[in-house]
């Protein structure tokens, strides 16, 4: 029996040189959209941190900018989430130490569905975006 459904999703890896330019335009082209934040930790179990709450921005900032001479960490990135009317500046602020992988998954017309982002600890922050 055919459904007729034809919805294919795909992954893809982004390499860690681009990832500045690479969140500053996912910023640009989902800026105000609702997003839920997962953190997904083997040890401490998954939570829950926010719910279709509008993107601010995604930033990602280069180790050399933040200051640190952390040798195994390539820098920090930052979600920051604004009010559920979009209004005014950002609310709130979700920190990603030492980012080792980024990941998102897109539709096939290359919207992106969700972002994921592994740090050294192996925790991962999943940004998943509504429709």
């Amino acid at each position: 029996m055919q459904l007729g459904l034809s919805y294919k999703r795909y992954q893809l890896d982004i390499p860690p040189a681009v990832w500045s330019e690479f969140f500053d335009q996912l910023t640009d082209e989902n800026r105000g959209r609702l997003i839920t934040l997962k953190l997904l930790d083997d040890q401490l179990g998954d939570f829950e941190v926010l719910r279709h709450t509008p993107l601010h921005s995604i930033t990602y900032v280069p180790a050399g900018a933040t200051g640190s001479d952390r040798p195994d960490c390539r820098g920090d990135l930052v979600v920051t989430v604004g009010r559920p009317q979009g209004l005014g500046e950002a609310t709130y602020a979700h920190r990603v130490v030492c980012p080792q992988a980024v990941s998102i998954v897109t539709d096939e017309d290359g919207i992106v569905l969700s972002c994921t982002i592994t740090n050294r600890d192996q925790v991962q922050s999943k940004i998943s975006f509504q429709s």
